[in-house]
C-alpha cells in the first residue's frame, strides 16, 4: 500500500509537470523540450510499472511490457543527458540567463536522439537475446545470462557523463561567475539555475543507483520511495520554486474563481517561460 501510495502522487506532480511545461512554454527563446519529455518518460515508464509489471500471466504481453519498460526509461535517462547538453551549451555562450537559449539544439534533433538511441538499445538487445524480456514472476528484464546489463550498462554510462559534465559546467562558471560579481541579480540566477540542474541530476540520478545495492530492505525501501518521488520533486524545483509560473498559477486559479478566459492563453503578452528564477 506504501508503494502504491507513493507512485499515485508522484504520478500526480508529474501530471501538473507536464501540464505546466506544456501550457506555459511560449517565449521562443526557450525550449524546454528537454525537461518535458524527461517528465513524459518518467509518466509513463511509472505508470506502466505500476499497472503492467506484474501482468505475467501471458507471455508476449508481458515481454512487450519489459521492453516498453526499458525503452521508457533509457529515453528518461536520454533525455536527462541531452538537458544537461543544453546547460552545456549555454554556459559557453552565457549572456542571459536561460534555461535553454538559441544556441542550443533543435528540437528535432532533441528528439531523434532522445527516442532513437533508446530504441537502438532496445532493438540491439532484443535481437540478442529475444527470450530476456519477461519472466514467471515479474515483467522486466531477465537475469539470465546478464541480460539486465541491456539496462545498467547505458544507464550507468549516462550518469557517469551526466557527472562528467556537470563538473565540466561548474568549472567553466567560474570566471563567468566571477565576472558577473557586480551584476548580482544575474548572478543570483545563474547560481539558482546550476543549483536546480545539479539537485535534479542527484534526484534521478543517485535514486537510481539505488537500485544496483539491493542487499537490504532499507536501500529497497530508499529506491522505491526516491524514484517514486521524482515527480514531486521535479515539480516543486522547475515549477514552484519559478515566480513566473506562481504568477500564472495565481492568474489561472483566479480566472477559475471567476469562470473567465485564462489570461495566460496562447498569444497573450503576459506569456511566461518556464525558466528557473
Amino acid at each position: 500500500m506504501v508503494d502504491l501510495f507513493c507512485m499515485c502522487v508522484g504520478l500526480a506532480f508529474l501530471a501538473l509537470a507536464i501540464l505546466t511545461f506544456l501550457l506555459c512554454t511560449w517565449n521562443p527563446k526557450v525550449n524546454n523540450t528537454a525537461r518535458l519529455h524527461l517528465c513524459i518518460c518518467l509518466f509513463l515508464g511509472h505508470l506502466l510499472f505500476l499497472v503492467g509489471v506484474s501482468r505475467t500471466e501471458n507471455a508476449v504481453v508481458c515481454a512487450v511490457i519489459a521492453g516498453l519498460l526499458q525503452f521508457i526509461f533509457l529515453a528518461g535517462f536520454v533525455w536527462m543527458l541531452l538537458e544537461t547538453v543544453q546547460l552545456f551549451l549555454l554556459v559557453r555562450s552565457l549572456t542571459k540567463v536561460q534555461v535553454i537559449q538559441k544556441e542550443g539544439l533543435k528540437t528535432l534533433y532533441l528528439l531523434l536522439i532522445g527516442y532513437g538511441a533508446p530504441t537502438v538499445v532496445v532493438g540491439v538487445s532484443a535481437a540478442v537475446f529475444p527470450g530476456g524480456y519477461g519472466s514467471a514472476f515479474r515483467c522486466w528484464l531477465s537475469p539470465e545470462r546478464n541480460f539486465q546489463w541491456s539496462f545498467i550498462g547505458p544507464v550507468a554510462a549516462i550518469l557517469a557523463l551526466n557527472l562528467v559534465s556537470f563538473g565540466v559546467i561548474l568549472w567553466s562558471l567560474q570566471p563567468t561567475l566571477a565576472n558577473m560579481k557586480s551584476n548580482v541579480s544575474q548572478s543570483k540566477d545563474t547560481r539558482l539555475i546550476i543549483f536546480k540542474i545539479v539537485a535534479q541530476f542527484f534526484v534521478l540520478g543517485c535514486a537510481w543507483i539505488l537500485g544496483f545495492f539491493q542487499s537490504s530492505p532499507l536501500l529497497k525501501y530508499l529506491f522505491i520511495v526516491l524514484n517514486s518521488q521524482q515527480g514531486t520533486f521535479i515539480f516543486i524545483v522547475h515549477c514552484l520554486l519559478n515566480k513566473e509560473v506562481r504568477e500564472e498559477y495565481k492568474r489561472w486559479f483566479s480566472c477559475l474563481l471567476r469562470q473567465k478566459e485564462p489570461p495566460g492563453s496562447k498569444g497573450s503578452p503576459n506569456s511566461v517561460s518556464t525558466v528557473q528564477k
